[in-house]
């Protein structure tokens, strides 16, 4: 294992089993120059999975260079990855290097690859496979040495069962998949990464508090986070904004964080059914993530129609 793979992973909270499994498998797989697929909800730390693949490695001076797929227009998209050449099409008044070119050798990230269209999910096929393409408008092979890495917060599988991911394109970039696990499926990870966040703030300057209170480290661990490793990070600064010193109390955290969904039926007079639960847990958790159906889905492990299904059983809007 080298120096650099080292200093990439400095700092990792990995006090969970989860993360202590990971990690050394990302350690490994640094040093290589197979396709990595990074599956798991949104927020839970893909993107930086990604860096640590591209910097614990010998491609560390090589670009890292990031695709958001849902970020570029479909029409876009295209030019934005193989380039084009000067007249390929009304406004390409200069020949252009793609993103892939851009990547030579270092590191492709697609971020989200679900998103990618089935015209380009063909096209992107070759390139994974032979290292080699042409530019939009251009007959020029171009080689390219690059190592690929994607992410999903969705089962990929399940977009190539249901038609929408291609099945060919899926095993090449699946060569290596990592699962990055929901932060309440590895609740020991939630203070270390707390305090870590609020030792960030006081670097900046932001505060000076030195931790949280024992009532706000139980609701900090207690809490599911929907949202993940960025939610309590965007949680963390927020409470920095209004602690200025010493411990953070429990009185500082966001109120959701205590409205756990076995809170909601407090004070009936009888005990709830496991209709009751069900019922409060989905919408506490489509409140907690905005009222957004695929992240809610996701949350609950189960598909978008089942969602829809429970909803319309128990009348839900």
């Amino acid at each position: 294992m080298t120096t650099a793979t080292h200093e990439a992973l400095a700092g990792v909270v990995a006090e969970s089993r989860a993360m202590r499994e990971l990690l050394p498998l990302v350690r490994r797989l640094a040093e290589t120059r197979s396709p990595v697929l990074l599956q798991g909800e949104t927020g839970t730390g893909k993107d930086l999975v990604a860096h640590w693949l591209h910097y614990g490695g010998p491609r560390r001076d090589g670009p890292f260079v990031k695709v958001h797929c849902p970020s570029i227009p479909e029409e876009l998209l295209e030019s934005e990855l193989f380039g084009h050449e000067k007249g390929a099409f009304t406004d390409a008044r200069h020949s252009k290097a793609g993103k892939i070119e851009m990547a030579a050798g270092g590191t492709l990230y697609f971020d989200q690859v679900q998103d990618l269209a089935p015209p380009l999910q063909a096209k992107l096929l070759r390139v994974v496979e032979e290292r080699r393409f042409e530019r939009v408008g251009g007959t020029r092979t171009i080689e390219v040495e690059v190592r690929f890495v994607a992410s999903a917060n969705v089962d990929l599988a399940d977009a190539v069962r249901s038609g929408r991911f291609r099945e060919d394109l899926f095993h090449r970039l699946n060569v290596v998949p990592l699962r990055i696990a929901p932060l309440r499926n590895r609740r020991e990870d939630v203070l270390p990464l707390a305090e870590a966040f609020l030792a960030r703030e006081r670097d900046r300057g932001t505060t000076a508090a030195v931790g949280f209170a024992p009532e706000a480290a139980e609701i900090l661990k207690g809490y599911l986070w929907p949202g993940n490793v960025r939610e309590l990070r965007s949680v963390v600064e927020r409470v920095a904004l209004v602690v200025d010193s010493g411990e953070v109390p429990a009185a500082a955290l966001p109120p959701q964080l205590a409205e756990q969904p076995a809170t909601l039926w407090a004070g009936r007079d009888r005990r709830p059914t496991l209709r009751d639960v069900e019922q409060a847990y989905i919408r506490w958790v489509l409140d907690a993530v905005g009222g957004s159906q695929t992240r809610a889905a996701a949350v609950l492990g189960i598909s978008r129609k089942a969602l829809w299904e429970k909803r319309r059983r128990y009348g839900m809007s």
